[in-house]
C-alpha cells in the first residue's frame, strides 16, 4: 500500500509541475484517467470539467487569464488511493477572466485539491476548493465589505 501511495503522490506532483506549471495541458493524459470525474464544477454545466477535454477546458481558461499561473504545494496528506494537496496559487491577470478585462494585477491565494487514483496510478476523481473571492479582491474585481 505504501508503494502505491508514494506513486500517487509523485504522479500528483508531476501533474502540477509537468502539466499545470509547465502550461502543457495537452500532456494531461499522462496523469489523468480518460473518464476522470471532476466534482468541482467551476461554474460550468454538469460534466463539462470531466475527462481530458474538461481538464484542458478549465486549465486553458486559467492560462488565458493568467499566463504565469503557478501552483506550489505547501503540504500533502495521503491515504490509500487519495492524495490531498494544500496549495498556494499565484498569477498575473493578463487576459480576460469571466468576461472581465485584464487588470495587470497579481494574486496569491490558497486552496486544496483531493485526487483519487485508479489502479494504473492516474487521477480518476478530483475535488477542489479555491479562494476565488480572495483572488478577485486582489485583482480589484471584487470589494471586501467593511
Amino acid at each position: 500500500m505504501l508503494a502505491k501511495t508514494e506513486r500517487n503522490i509523485a504522479n500528483a506532483k508531476k501533474l502540477i509541475e509537468e502539466v499545470i506549471n509547465a502550461r502543457k495541458p495537452e500532456l494531461c493524459d499522462r496523469y489523468l484517467a480518460a473518464n476522470r470525474v471532476d466534482h468541482q464544477d467551476y461554474g460550468l454545466p454538469p460534466g463539462a470539467a470531466n475527462g481530458h477535454e474538461g481538464f484542458r477546458r478549465v486549465l486553458g481558461g486559467f492560462l488565458e487569464a493568467f499566463p504565469d499561473l503557478h501552483l506550489e504545494v505547501q503540504f500533502v496528506v495521503a491515504d490509500d488511493d487519495r492524495v490531498t494537496f494544500y496549495l498556494s496559487t499565484t498569477g498575473t491577470h493578463r487576459g480576460q477572466l469571466l468576461g472581465m478585462p485584464a487588470t495587470g494585477k497579481t494574486f496569491k491565494v490558497n486552496g486544496a485539491d483531493v485526487f483519487r487514483f485508479n489502479e494504473e496510478g492516474k487521477v480518476s476523481e478530483h475535488w477542489g476548493v479555491f479562494d476565488v473571492f480572495g483572488m478577485l479582491a486582489q485583482l480589484g474585481l471584487a470589494t471586501i465589505p467593511g
